[in-house]
């Protein structure tokens, strides 16, 4: 649907007397600008950082569907930070379109700030970070901000924004309530397994979240057919959050799951993969952070 905007009409009132009674000018420099105010610059609407609102605004934001919400009331996303596109990256003629330099500049920069905000790196919990630029009506007139937005989603497999009445300050801190944790799957087919469904880590369960990994070397298509790299990977990842030697043995104490972007996501520059430790026989009843190889001895198959 194309957006029209009618700007600002200057009213002009035109005075008039009746003929024959018309009052003289007084005596000037024959300024066409004696005697009125300058007109005010245009200003460009740019978001507001520290706001909530009730939908998510995708990858553009309208302004015509800029309706912040208090964050007591029901909101799908929070706006934790403003940026505004400088350099190179704002002189374009047209919007930044999805996988480009500028978004993932924009990206990175979310990323960034989101972190310090939520107290780790937003993957790391159930947090989708959205990143949102003018369309191009609006760039066209000058707008040069992009929107870091954040919000709750379901799990892990189920990125579907949950609609909160408080903000999600500090809620991926040490403990904090949206972190990943331990989990039991409701299926497991050979290789594959279901839904993650959280438990806590002091009962039985069979898989935990163990961290996180920067992939920048390969291409989307090269991460999804090469999953052996990917989980050679998260055994390191799981190593360093066990404190496990990485050694020939290494294999035999766990397996692992992994969990990357989408396309569209990676294009972008989210390039953050999620490694999860799997342990099946026998389960595990405690978390395994620092534990050590006694918290996962050798089990040959």
């Amino acid at each position: 649907m194309r957006r029209w905007w009618i700007g600002p009409i200057l009213a002009v009132t035109v005075l008039t007397t009746a003929a024959g009674c018309a009052v003289p000018p007084a005596a000037g420099n024959n300024s066409l600008t004696d005697g009125w105010a300058s007109m005010p610059t245009p200003r460009v609407f740019t978001p507001r950082t520290g706001t909530c609102h009730a939908t998510a605004a995708g990858l553009v934001g309208h302004r015509a569907d800029y309706a912040p919400v208090r964050c007591d009331l029901p909101h799908e996303v929070e706006t934790v930070f403003v940026g505004i596109f400088t350099g190179a990256h704002g002189v374009s003629d047209r919007a930044p379109s999805p996988g480009s330099a500028t978004r993932r500049l924009a990206r990175a920069n979310c990323d960034q700030q989101v972190k310090k905000f939520l107290g780790d790196d937003w993957p790391a919990g159930r947090v989708r970070l959205e990143v949102i630029v003018p369309s191009t009506q609006a760039w066209s007139g000058g707008a040069r901000w992009y929107r870091c937005d954040i919000g709750e989603t379901v799990s892990m497999q189920d990125r579907t924004f949950v609609p909160r009445t408080t903000s999600l300050a500090g809620t991926l801190a040490a403990d904090g309530a949206l972190r990943y944790g331990c989990f039991t799957p409701d299926s497991v087919t050979g290789s594959n397994v279901g839904q993650l469904l959280p438990v806590a880590c002091a009962r039985s369960h069979q898989s935990e979240f163990a961290g996180l990994y920067h992939e920048p070397s390969l291409s989307y298509d090269d991460l999804a057919a090469n999953a052996d790299l990917v989980h050679e990977r998260c055994r390191q990842v799981v190593a360093d959050y066990a404190k496990l030697p990485v050694d020939d043995d290494l294999r035999h104490r766990f397996g692992t799951i992994y969990d990357y972007p989408f396309k569209d996501e990676w294009d972008d520059g989210h390039l953050t993969v999620r490694c999860l430790l799997w342990r099946a026989d026998p389960p595990l009843t405690g978390s395994v952070r620092d534990g050590g190889p006694t918290a996962l001895p050798i089990h040959y198959d």
